[in-house]
């Protein structure tokens, strides 16, 4: 990748309730910031929480004493609102834009230093919590209400929202955050994502046919992915295929169920949460990436088997405009028939499937990290100015 030279490089604190060692497309798409804001020159740190009682810092990345949170979210974990030694030590090293990607605990610490350092607060608006209400909350229609309350009260309090898409803009704006808002999509590592014929030893040990199409689902196994749909409608196409499912999540147990209820357990094979650094092996397998989630906010998934090549089938969501295009590099379906005759028809046509892997590289050319990179140093570099404008006017 093209290395970026910024006028001048910046002190730049990313904050977040979710990171390593947790595997989500969150902590993926501030990964892929990181690392993209290193490589244009910036100096770049982490604030989050720990699993400890003390709160560390390793050079690059501080962690904060925090509480398990899992009955209200798988693997949440509550920070600690404040540590008088960090906070001095944060604002003595002066970042100059605080870049929040969560709204828990260490947004408020973004807050404080936005408050303390006359910086701007950039935050990125990553998960749809109305789709999450299931979690936390009993009654749908409240907690879609109390969602968008809660983003509303949050969001204004940022100088600079950043949404991963125009959906999530528009739905933002529907809530009442007044703040500017930027749409920039997340990039993927396209040195990392790269098209290739699938591991012949993973293919064996997974006992895959090499002559019937293997279709991909990657992710979370969780209610808001829709894979329930998607067993269900593999199960009504005739052509030949074989399903590799890679993720866990609460609903691996009632997947199990449901492949053996339908006679298709044969079929599927369920391979548990992987690395992150054998993700790549795993799209390279497919022949087809197949999705029903309607809770996406950044598609990173989408993008990055794309970027392997693989045609995608998904649900029609307008958070994948641009991205996953009809006849180009896959599919959107809204109803049953339409599913089951898009995919039969990818199945039984390796000529449509290659022109769609062709259409795929070029889409995903355009969602580099690079791009990436420099849109949201775009948005800093406004938010910067909007500060400074309001302190000479003051």
């Amino acid at each position: 990748m093209q290395r970026l030279h910024p006028v001048r490089p910046r002190r730049i604190l990313l904050l977040t309730d979710s990171y390593r060692p947790t595997v989500n497309g969150v902590v993926t798409s501030i990964d892929e910031l990181r690392m993209g804001l290193i490589e244009a020159g910036h100096e770049v740190r982490v604030l989050t929480v720990g699993p400890t009682r003390r709160t560390t810092f390793d050079g690059q990345i501080y962690r904060v004493p925090s509480m398990d949170a899992s009955h209200i979210y798988p693997h949440a974990r509550i920070g600690r609102p404040l540590d008088r030694d960090l906070f001095s030590a944060l604002v003595d090293w002066r970042p100059e834009v605080l870049h929040s990607h969560t709204e828990f605990s260490v947004f408020w610490w973004a807050r404080r230093l936005a408050n303390r350092l006359a910086v701007p607060h950039v935050h990125t608006y990553h998960t749809l919590y109305a789709d999450y209400t299931h979690y936390f909350f009993p009654h749908e229609r409240a907690g879609r209400a109390l969602c968008a309350s809660f983003a509303r009260r949050t969001l204004n309090r940022t100088d600079t929202v950043i949404a991963p898409t125009a959906k999530i803009e528009k739905l933002l704006k529907s809530y009442g955050v007044r703040v500017p808002i930027a749409v920039v999509p997340t990039g993927v590592d396209l040195t990392r994502f790269t098209p290739g014929d699938g591991s012949p030893e993973l293919r064996a040990s997974l006992g895959l046919d090499p002559d019937i199409p293997v279709i991909l689902s990657l992710g979370r196994l969780a209610a808001e992915k829709n894979i329930t749909e998607v067993i269900d409608l593999l199960a009504t196409v005739e052509e030949p295929w074989q399903l590799v499912v890679a993720g866990d999540g609460p609903l691996a147990g009632q997947l199990r169920r449901q492949v053996e209820r339908l006679g298709i357990a044969q079929r599927v094979r369920f391979v548990g949460a992987i690395e992150p650094t054998r993700v790549p092996e795993f799209y390279r397998l497919a022949d087809i990436f197949v999705s029903g989630s309607m809770s996406e906010t950044q598609g990173l998934t989408y993008l990055e088997a794309l970027a392997c090549g693989v045609p995608v089938l998904c649900r029609d969501d307008s958070s994948l405009d641009g991205i996953v295009l009809d006849d180009v590099n896959g599919r959107r379906y809204s109803t049953p028939e339409e599913f089951t005759a898009a995919l039969s028809t990818m199945l039984g046509d390796p000529e449509q499937r290659s022109r769609w892997s062709e259409g795929a590289l070029k889409t995903a050319s355009g969602y580099g990290r690079g791009s990436f990179v420099e849109a949201i140093c775009a948005a800093y570099d406004r938010a910067l100015c909007a500060i400074g404008t309001a302190r000479w006017a003051a």
